[in-house]
């Protein structure tokens, strides 16, 4: 299948960008201005929002995409593959990255010390979570979005990015899940 191309064309990389970039900068900019009106009330909500679309995300991709696209034939998980790269591509690594920076000003907020076993165990799992997301995900999606731009001609290429993107997601989504019980943790003064 290396030299087919998707019948139906994919999403141009102009409407990737158009729908994607958006995606990219709104949770950013929310975060900011949140930040600048020095709100711990709206911080916190922030980061519960953002954190839950992350790991719904997760759950959405890790358990449910990857159950749909199993019985999908290679054409049709590239055309999926296409019509998810403008979210996978620019807003989960706008949602992980403002959900982690939230919840570092609101550990600094908490007075929660750094030195803590429960936020030493929370800093690696946000370190590895960073790690596979800017690592991994981040590079084969823009792999994905190459091949989206060139005509999507290298479909084994785009299933195997999306696929392991999606096994991935559990990984995460499992990492998340343990993250959340530290949160509840630190939200009802369980951790000094």
């Amino acid at each position: 299948m290396q030299g087919s191309s998707i019948d139906n064309a994919p999403p141009q990389w102009k409407t990737i960008l158009i729908r994607g970039l958006p995606m990219l900068f709104i949770p950013v900019i929310l975060l900011v201005i949140i930040l600048l009106m020095n709100s711990f009330y709206f911080l916190e909500y922030f980061h519960v929002i953002v954190g839950s679309t992350w790991t719904g995300m997760d759950l959405v991709m890790g358990v449910f995409f990857s159950y749909i696209m199993a019985g999908l034939n290679p054409m049709q998980r590239t055309v999926v593959a296409t019509r998810l790269t403008p979210t996978m591509l620019f807003f989960m690594p706008a949602i992980a990255t403002s959900t982690i920076t939230a919840g570092i000003y609101l550990a600094i907020a908490d007075h929660i010390s750094f030195y803590n076993p429960y936020f030493i165990a929370v800093a690696v799992i946000v370190l590895i979570l960073l790690v596979q997301g800017l690592g991994i995900f981040l590079p084969n999606e823009a792999r994905v979005y190459m091949e989206i731009i060139h005509g999507a001609k290298n479909v084994e290429k785009i299933v195997r990015l999306t696929m392991l993107n999606l096994k991935l997601s559990v990984v995460q989504l499992i990492l998340q899940i343990i993250l959340i019980f530290f949160m509840a943790t630190f939200a009802v003064g369980g951790v000094a």
